[in-house]
């Protein structure tokens, strides 16, 4: 057995705590039980929803900060650097920590999984093998990414120069979440096109057109889902790899980006067509280059090194260059796909010059961040980031409330006059990159001083 999944699973699910975990569970079911005999079909429907609340408590949240914490508790005990130094191998850590902390979690959950679809299947729902099997791979889902949340606190700590803390990493993926779906949902995204497609598959129940393709709206749940856990697993091996000092091919980050993209195109293919499928893809991709942005720590010694190889030694820069240049460069391809695909005369010429101006300022807006992220004081570069976007983003409102859409065009990539917002950004992104620059260049004891 491997050894770090027996280790925590003796620390967490020992035969004590599953005994009570299992008294305190038989009690809450009992009770419903008790409280719902009216008729097997009344008690059937409030086991089957009492089993989802255990399981969403236990699955979900209890197993998310299970996860997270395997690392984190692991930095507090100052005992990571020691398992760093171990001999397994990164996917027996990734998986020994990641299910052998939520071990007692998923014991809990998968008992109301367990209730939950055996009162569906008494009840006759059509959806009653695949919603505990999609519920099964969120939970699987969610705490991946928690606990890859947590490997890239614990990077950008280390070369920010502080410990990784618990609450800091927490609140960072929930803030950072928030900040996405912001970005995600604003005009300058058609509206959020492609995130309420993705947002309205957990309520859908007509059938899924994806593509030229039609599923049921379970089974295409339970897909996507499953899909997503299995790249939320190869992200927290990733980063696991990155944390042991592992080299690796920079393969799936850029893969999933282009999964990503046919996904999200596909949800907008059968309405809307080809061209904005690819744009899209194109907005989607944008939204992961915001992420990577941030996620990835200012290690000013590695970007050096990628500036050294460019031009020398193809395959090393490759392997150096910053996460956020994938996204951005995808974005722009499938952008000039999109014109080229997308007839001027159908309207569209309107929404091409959108989208180049979005990347434009996203550009300015990477700009920006990289300016503050390798400032005197690294530890605050995202929140003084984040501060200057913002006020860009209320110049461009207020100046749009006062002149129209060719106001607001100046600083944000919303509708207006046709190419305003493009010279507009890549103005701005020059500008913000010449001091970006100037800073990353600059000793980092002049930068201290600065």
């Amino acid at each position: 057995m491997n050894p770090e999944f027996e280790r925590n699973l003796w620390l967490e699910a020992s035969p004590g705590r599953i005994a009570w975990a299992g008294v305190a569970l038989a009690v809450i079911y009992a009770i419903t039980a008790l409280a719902s005999a009216r008729g097997l079909g009344v008690m059937a429907g409030a086991l089957s929803a009492v089993g989802a609340a255990v399981f969403v408590a236990c699955g979900l949240i209890w197993g998310a900060r299970a996860a997270g914490g395997s690392v984190l508790d692991e930095i507090a005990d100052r005992t990571w650097d020691f398992q760093r130094l171990s001999a397994l191998e990164p996917w027996a850590m990734t998986w020994g920590k990641l299910f052998g902390a939520a071990s007692l979690a998923w014991l809990c959950g998968l008992s109301g999984l367990v209730v939950m679809a055996a009162g569906m299947l008494w009840l006759g729902a059509r959806d009653a093998i695949t919603t505990p099997l999609f519920m099964a791979a969120l939970a699987v889902l969610v705490q991946a990414v928690c606990m890859g949340a947590a490997l890239i606190g614990v990077r950008k700590a280390r070369a920010e120069g502080r410990a990784a803390q618990s609450r800091g990493v927490a609140g960072g993926l929930v803030i950072g979440a928030v900040l996405l779906f912001v970005v995600a949902t604003s005009d300058g995204f058609r509206h959020g096109a492609p995130v309420r497609d993705i947002t309205q598959l957990f309520t859908a129940k007509a059938p899924v057109a994806w593509w030229s393709l039609t599923f049921p709206a379970g089974s295409f749940r339970l897909a996507a889902a499953a899909a997503f856990a299995g790249w939320a697993l190869a992200g927290a091996w990733r980063l696991m790899r990155l944390e042991l000092q592992m080299r690796s091919a920079p393969v799936v980050w850029p893969v999933f980006l282009v999964f990503l993209a046919v996904f999200v195109g596909g949800l907008a293919y059968p309405a809307a067509g080809l061209a904005a499928a690819l744009l899209s893809g194109a907005l989607i991709n944008v939204v992961c280059a915001y992420a990577a942005a941030f996620a990835e720590p200012a290690d000013r010694v590695r970007l050096r090194l990628f500036g050294a190889a460019i031009g020398h030694d193809l395959d090393r820069a490759v392997r150096l260059a910053p996460a956020a240049i994938a996204p951005v460069v995808l974005a722009i391809v499938l952008a000039v796909a999109a014109l080229g695909v997308a007839p001027m005369e159908r309207g569209e010429a309107g929404q091409a010059w959108q989208v180049a101006a979005l990347i434009a300022f996203l550009v300015r807006d990477l700009g920006v961040i990289a300016f503050h992220r390798f400032g005197p004081r690294p530890q605050r570069g995202d929140f003084g980031a984040v501060l200057t976007l913002a006020l860009l983003y209320l110049a461009g409102s207020i100046l749009g409330s006062m002149f129209g859409h060719g106001g607001a065009a100046l600083f944000a990539p919303v509708t207006g006059p046709a190419g305003l917002g493009l010279a507009s950004g890549a103005v701005q992104a020059v500008i913000a990159w010449r001091f970006a620059v100037k800073r990353f260049k600059a000793p980092e004891t002049s930068a201290v001083s600065q």
